[in-house]
């Protein structure tokens, strides 16, 4: 049986091409927005922990567009060769820069992967002790928690790059020499034990506690929600000669208007976050359940074509946060000149 049999080569290439074009408009798109929200960001000035992670998050999501925008680029050239049966080619083999902008991409998304998951679990913290935690991530400590994750992020996929050679070697598909890639043999290993353990398992590890701290915040705000709606009804009030102390405690314990807006930004981020990971997730599931779902496999137009649709859900997330910005920071509103 033959790769072909499941995705035939027309269809592997017809798929390419609306992928490259799909993500190049949301690339576009992504890569504007998160220039927009840097400008913004540093307007504003980040002079607390989460305008600093929103800020990170914005620079990362930022070069992970550009990135994708270069790898799509070079597939749509290379969809164009393979589309005219190599009649149309050029000297260097478009796969060249769509492999290494994808790997290069592929380590750098792990920054927003990480910062996302570091403003749930920092503002869910404030939202379970407001006071013990409100000021535990000031802008300085911050920074540091965000180069140590763009670092980790960097390094822990360096040994599945340093797999991709550049040759200039004989393509019999256009029947001359050209720069294209070849890949180490030791690749397939490396990059199983980097999927499994940085990919699907942080991957996994993060949606998890996200998730945790998404249904933490949410019952956070309805409670906000109450104890607001208990204050305008005049009910609250009637607890003063019944329990004095236990209304003290909850006027201290609740959360300011502007706290209450970050937590509904930070759960709507990861909200988007989610739906755009879950992908990736049952991506490295069904991957590592199929040995021949590789590159070099019995079903590798699949595993292409699996890839891509990872890659263009992975853009979501750059899309959709400046609309959660504007939406809900009033400070981000002011500062934003559109």
């Amino acid at each position: 049986m033959q790769a072909a049999a499941i995705i035939t080569d027309v269809d592997f290439i017809i798929c390419m091409g609306v992928f490259a074009g799909l993500d190049m408009v949301l690339s576009t798109w992504g890569l504007l927005a998160n220039t927009i929200n840097v400008k913004t960001i540093a307007a504003m000035g980040p002079d607390d922990g989460v305008t600093v992670s929103f800020l990170y998050l914005s620079l990362s999501e930022g070069l992970c567009c550009l990135l994708a925008f270069g790898q799509k680029l070079a597939m749509a050239f290379w969809v164009m060769e393979m589309a005219t049966g190599y009649a149309a080619w050029f000297h260097v083999n478009p796969y060249v820069f769509n492999v290494l902008l994808g790997n290069i991409r592929t380590s750098f998304f792990m920054i927003p992967v990480l910062v996302t998951t570091f403003l749930a679990v920092a503002k869910c913290l404030c939202v379970v002790k407001p006071l013990g935690f409100r000021g535990m991530f000031p802008a300085r400590t911050t920074h540091w928690v965000m180069i140590s994750i763009c670092v980790f992020s960097l390094v822990s996929y360096l040994p599945v790059i340093t797999t991709i050679f550049v040759v200039d070697q004989f393509d019999e598909a256009v029947n001359a020499t050209r720069l294209t890639v070849r890949f180490s043999p030791e690749r397939p290993l490396i990059q199983n034990i980097i999927n499994t353990s940085r990919e699907s398992f942080t991957a996994l590890a993060s949606q998890i506690v996200i998730v945790v701290c998404i249904v933490i915040m949410t019952r956070a705000l309805l409670r906000a929600v109450k104890l607001r709606d208990e204050l305008r009804s005049g009910k609250l009030s009637e607890m003063v000669l019944c329990n004095s102390d236990d209304l003290t405690t909850r006027k201290t314990n609740r959360l300011s208007g502007k706290e209450l807006r970050v937590i509904i930004q930070v759960t709507l981020i990861s909200i988007v976050y989610i739906v755009s990971n879950t992908p990736k997730i049952l991506v490295f599931l069904a991957i590592a359940s199929v040995p021949e779902l590789s590159q070099g496999g019995l079903y590798q137009n699949l595993y292409d074509v699996i890839l891509k649709s990872k890659a263009h859900s992975e853009l979501y997330l750059s899309a959709f946060n400046i609309f959660i910005y504007y939406k809900y920071n009033s400070k981000y509103r002011h500062h934003c000149k559109l």
